[in-house]
């Protein structure tokens, strides 16, 4: 009955860290696999948009920019993304952003 019991709360503690902000840290991995596929083809060097500086806005900046609708030039590239997508963006946007204070690799 003690091994149920520990088992059973290993698993709600599991389903707390998975649905929490522990999850959404891995999520950054898919913003920068979407920058890659839909946001790179314009913001590219010598691209239509020209190339984008992660690390030119604050995260507090970046929030903002992805909490508004998107400009019409972006419509229909974010109309590739749904709306975890649009998140995993952010994400990887905000983990590059000039305030973050912590050494990057090559991620």
């Amino acid at each position: 009955m003690q091994k149920v019991c520990v088992s059973l709360m290993g698993l709600i503690l599991l389903s707390f860290l998975s649905s929490g902000p522990c999850a959404a840290a891995a999520d950054w991995r898919e913003g920068k696999d979407s920058f890659r596929s839909v946001c790179s083809s314009c913001h590219k060097t010598r691209g239509e948009a020209g190339r984008i500086s992660l690390n030119s806005k604050t995260r507090a900046e970046w929030s903002a920019f992805f909490s508004q609708s998107p400009a019409p030039v972006h419509q229909q590239a974010w109309g590739k993304l749904d709306k975890d997508g649009i998140s995993s963006l952010e994400l990887y946007f905000r983990k590059h952003a000039k305030d973050v204070k912590e050494l990057l690799g090559c991620g």
